[in-house]
């Protein structure tokens, strides 16, 4: 059968990443390398959305294992992130799924997530209800465990994995984000952290809970003012009903590369629920991302392996 540009496209993606993933992998023994690419194409009557995945090489149909949705940045798609993130290696390492939602192209020119438009904010509407539909489907098709499944994305993809951590917060166990944004962001910074944690709870609803974030964020990003990781964590620490003030404060030092300051967030029975990372000196960057991508940033922390670590802590209550 003849490949479409398409087909053409994706199955060049595949080769990319399974290049990428073994090189990742080395250190992994032989009878655990080489697990499984899978993508799909995902249609509902708010839009169409390409996405692709991988299942790690230990995968059992019929044995439960975690899942992992990422989201892009703008100018980025689902096989750029994948590779600035490493996030499909880390699965091989680990054992869990990944699934990388791509943002259509004539939604948005810039590849950028919709969350500035009210439609996008909210359960069962516009983009979320599409990236819930994949999660969804990915789950019941490999037999998720639902009581791990997460969400984590960078700039547009942290904005609206922030929103999925709300609008969904009985499906995403735990989150992270990486320069991203408050529920209902407001980048002038006229409203408070508190009036998003108020948002959010009237989205939640019934199904309100403490959603666990990790929040990574550059003191010099020049596209992201470094105060919204104050205003993520101040609108859960709302969410939780405690202050917005940190209650534990770690300064750490990556060998060769960033320092950073670790900020620890309690809720009223002293469990943390926030863990913000200050990187000083970084700008709108991926922490420990493949300097194959002008998003990477291998000086900083590891940011998928910190939040994977964060997300193995943290399943669905």
């Amino acid at each position: 059968m003849a490949l479409t540009p398409a087909r053409w496209w994706r199955a060049l993606a595949a080769c990319v990443i399974a290049s990428a993933t073994a090189a990742a992998t080395l250190t992994v023994p032989a009878q655990a390398a080489g697990g499984t690419l899978f993508h799909g194409i995902y249609v509902s009557v708010f839009g169409v959305r390409d996405y692709h995945g991988y299942l790690p090489s230990s995968y059992r149909p019929g044995t439960p294992l975690p899942l992992v949705v990422a989201l892009h940045g703008c100018t980025e798609n689902d096989v750029g992130f994948d590779l600035l993130s490493g996030w499909s290696a880390k699965a091989e390492q680990e054992g869990f799924a990944v699934v990388f939602p791509d943002q259509n192209n004539f939604a948005n020119p810039a590849g950028c997530w919709n969350w500035i438009l009210s439609g996008n904010q909210h359960r069962g509407r516009g983009e979320p209800a599409i990236i819930a539909g994949i999660t969804n489907r990915v789950t019941g098709q490999y037999g998720i465990n639902r009581s791990r499944v997460y969400v984590t994305g960078i700039s547009a993809g942290g904005v609206m994995a922030n929103i999925m951590a709300v609008a969904y917060s009985d499906v995403y166990a735990a989150a992270s984000f990486v320069a991203g944004c408050e529920y209902q962001c407001d980048p002038l910074q006229i409203t408070t952290p508190q009036q998003s944690g108020q948002a959010a709870l009237r989205e939640m609803g019934s199904r309100a809970r403490t959603v666990p974030v990790a929040i990574f964020q550059g003191t010099s990003d020049p596209a992201v003012a470094p105060s919204t990781a104050y205003r993520i964590a101040g609108q859960w620490a709302t969410v939780a009903g405690t202050d917005t003030t940190p209650d534990a404060t770690y300064n750490g030092q990556v060998p060769g590369g960033r320092s950073y300051t670790k900020l620890t967030y309690h809720n009223n029975t002293g469990q943390p629920i926030v863990d913000q990372y200050m990187i000083n000196g970084a700008g709108h960057s991926y922490p420990g991302g493949c300097s194959c991508s002008l998003y990477g940033d291998p000086a900083g922390p590891d940011a998928t392996g910190i939040s994977w670590d964060y997300f193995l802590a943290h399943p669905m209550p």
